[in-house]
């Protein structure tokens, strides 16, 4: 898997720190981030792309970098539209204990945090269900180039809590990452820098992992028999 998009990997993990530390767009060093970030989940989708014909087809690295066509480019707009949603979703969330702190008066800390994973809890775990159902939908975009949403969610066999706690790691690395990522856009702090790298190269290893669960998921369901 690794071999089978090597150049589209290398940019994703170059890029991947800068798209975690997107944020307003209020001057030119803004708009270059988000254009690293675009590129970088260009390169996500290319890099998964051909992940999930090496599992799914048992392409060699060599013949997975076939690359064009109807496939490819409903895999980039279904993981492109999933991963834009979810990251404005985690940045909306994020902002929801200075609200709550704020509305709540700093007072009564215990009840400030059961509300608190109350309302993730709610916010959350709907999101999380449903990437795991609808997220077997980006390996049928790569073999039948079609997705298939309610297909896909008749004919999956495993239940959902894996690939659910799955996104739920990839979340929280992607957010210890981006805490440690974005003081650097204002100032060098040194070891907190080292961390937010080694946290962007451990959510590289967690989308390594997804895209294999995800796939094996949809090899395993009752739509095998797509792959023949």
């Amino acid at each position: 898997m690794l071999a089978a998009a090597p150049w589209s990997l290398a940019v994703f993990t170059l890029t991947l720190p800068f798209a975690l530390t997107t944020s307003r767009l209020y001057g030119f060093l803004d708009w270059l981030i988000l254009a690293l970030a675009l590129v970088c989940l260009i390169a996500f989708a290319r890099t998964t792309y051909a992940w999930h014909r090496v599992i799914l087809l048992g392409e060699t690295a060599h013949a997975a970098t076939a690359r064009g066509g109807n496939s490819e480019a409903r895999h980039l707009v279904l993981l492109g539209g999933l991963t834009i949603a979810v990251m404005a979703l985690a940045r909306a969330t994020g902002d929801l204990p200075y609200v709550l702190y704020m509305l709540m008066g700093g007072a009564n800390e215990p009840l400030f945090y059961g509300v608190l994973i109350a309302l993730l809890t709610v916010v959350w775990v709907p999101v999380l269900y449903g990437l795991a159902v609808y997220g077997l939908c980006l390996p049928r975009a790569v073999v039948k180039g079609a997705y298939g949403f309610g297909v896909v969610r008749a004919a999956t066999r495993y239940p959902r809590w894996p690939l659910m706690l799955g996104f739920v790691v990839l979340l929280i690395l992607a957010a210890h990452a981006a805490n440690d990522l974005l003081p650097l856009m204002y100032d060098y702090v040194g070891v907190q820098a080292l961390q937010g790298v080694l946290g962007a190269l451990a959510c590289v290893a967690m989308t390594f992992l997804l895209t294999a669960m995800i796939a094996v998921a949809y090899r395993d369901s009752g739509l095998a028999s797509e792959l023949t």
